[in-house]
């Protein structure tokens, strides 16, 4: 015999995640997840949890919630009840189980590295205090400002060892853009500042941020804001995203060539599949952009010698917006402890680098290649308060672990410390640290 609720009709309801959720996603049958792609960063959800937490709140069975793709590669949810379900009510309960789970799997497509998404309401983090991401004040009108870590590339100069190929990085960051930009806008205030130049840099490729184009739009809202610049290596470059970053005002591209060989480009970056011609292409569709171009190549004596006057007379060729700031930016190749040096490569003193680059101005046209502040309108400022001093001992909470081995986060007085040497730290627990280095408010400790 068949029981009554059992005969009882019940409504079937189609939600389109596709168009619900700000990512691109993909179903996985075998796996039984959403995997969730936005840029480099990803994570998985897996199906069970959505489906009992909906179970949870609502007269829906858990056999009775069906994932779909079609060719297309919409994926939707699909729900059947004996009773009516807003499914606005279900949206909602569904975007609460991806914010809560969605972090707990998070890792960079680009390094293959866990990523922790940094937040204003994960522990309390500052964004003060890290050399990996946040806000960087060096006392100039300049701030540096951080969104991501983690690069496509495996040069082999690299000074902080990145990319997936890297021996110490073993974890990567994306902070929250309006938690980035209040803190922008927190120092900004703090040091008075009337004419800031807002730079996006790291200990990676900013333009891997999946919020680029927002973050500059709202670095601009702020009034200070006199120019928002991005130093990149173009991996991630695409007229579309130059057309976007044009709209929303951005200022200069710092783009990073080394060569205009394509064999030497795959050598120095490490990579195989490196596009020197697919970036000489966009190169040039900057410099005929909003944006202004500055072509920084690294100077490796021995190695591309040849090529650097190669891109001078390059950048003498594209570029027309030189009027506003310099449009080229030569790096000295420099030795670094901390990263990746090139067997056999001694780097020059600052004062034979400069003396060749003054004779390049002299033998090929080019002007300003002996780069000074004064060139980009930065200037000296004081600095934001520095609340701790090297030799400080201080009681502080651990908050996340580091990029590298044994290395973990804590904070104390609002300013995050890289505590190295770390190896018995646990989230949560409050240790004694000293200062060991604390310039530009970038702070290191040792456990006492």
């Amino acid at each position: 015999m068949t029981s009554d609720k059992s005969i009882k009709k019940k409504n079937s309801y189609t939600l389109d995640l596709t168009s619900l959720l700000p990512f691109k996603i993909l179903l996985s049958e075998k796996e039984n997840s959403l995997e969730l792609i936005r840029g480099v960063m990803s994570g998985k959800i897996n199906l069970d949890s959505i489906k009992l937490e909906i179970e949870k709140f609502f007269p829906i069975l858990e056999e009775d919630v069906i994932f779909m793709i079609d060719n297309s590669q919409k994926v939707t949810l699909e729900y059947s009840a004996n009773a009516h379900v807003s499914t606005k009510d279900v949206e909602i309960l569904v975007q609460e189980v991806i914010s809560k789970e969605l972090p707990l799997t998070l890792f960079n497509r680009s390094t293959k590295k866990p990523m922790t998404y940094i937040t204003r309401n994960l522990l309390g983090i500052p964004l003060i205090g890290s050399l990996y991401f946040g806000v960087i004040d060096r006392g100039t009108n300049l701030l540096q400002i951080r969104a991501i870590t983690g690069c496509p590339l495996n040069c082999p100069f690299c000074s902080v060892d990145e990319g997936p190929a890297s021996q110490t990085k073993i974890r990567d960051f994306i902070v929250d853009t309006d938690y980035l930009v209040d803190t922008y806008n927190q120092v900004v205030s703090e040091k008075l500042l009337k004419n800031t130049e807002a730079h996006l840099d790291g200990q990676g490729e900013p333009m891997s941020y999946p919020y680029l184009v927002e973050l500059v739009q709202k670095l601009n809202d702020n009034p200070a804001t006199n120019v928002v610049s991005i130093q990149t290596n173009g991996w991630f470059l695409e007229e579309k995203l130059i057309d976007e970053l044009a709209e929303v005002n951005l200022s200069r591209i710092n783009l990073s060539i080394n060569t205009l060989n394509t064999q030497m480009g795959k050598k120095l970056s490490g990579r195989g599949d490196y596009p020197l011609e697919k970036i000489l292409e966009l190169a040039e569709y900057i410099a005929n952009s909003n944006i202004s171009l500055l072509l920084a190549p690294l100077w490796i004596p021995g190695v591309n010698d040849d090529d650097i006057e190669e891109i001078i007379k390059f950048s003498l060729k594209i570029n027309s917006n030189g009027d506003k700031y310099p449009t080229l930016g030569i790096q000295n190749y420099l030795l670094h402890n901390q990263g990746r040096n090139m067997k056999g490569i001694k780097q020059k003193s600052f004062s034979d680098f400069n003396k060749q680059l003054r004779e390049f101005e002299k033998r090929l046209g080019g002007k300003d290649l002996v780069l000074k502040p004064y060139m980009f309108n930065n200037y000296k400022t004081e600095m934001i308060q520095n609340p701790m001093k090297v030799n400080e001992i201080i009681d502080a909470k651990v908050v996340l672990f580091g990029r590298k081995e044994n290395e973990i986060f804590a904070i104390a007085k609002n300013r995050l410390i890289h505590v190295i040497n770390a190896d018995n730290a646990s989230i949560g627990k409050r240790i004694k640290v000293r200062i060991i280095r604390n310039r530009h408010n970038i702070f290191f400790a040792k456990p006492v």
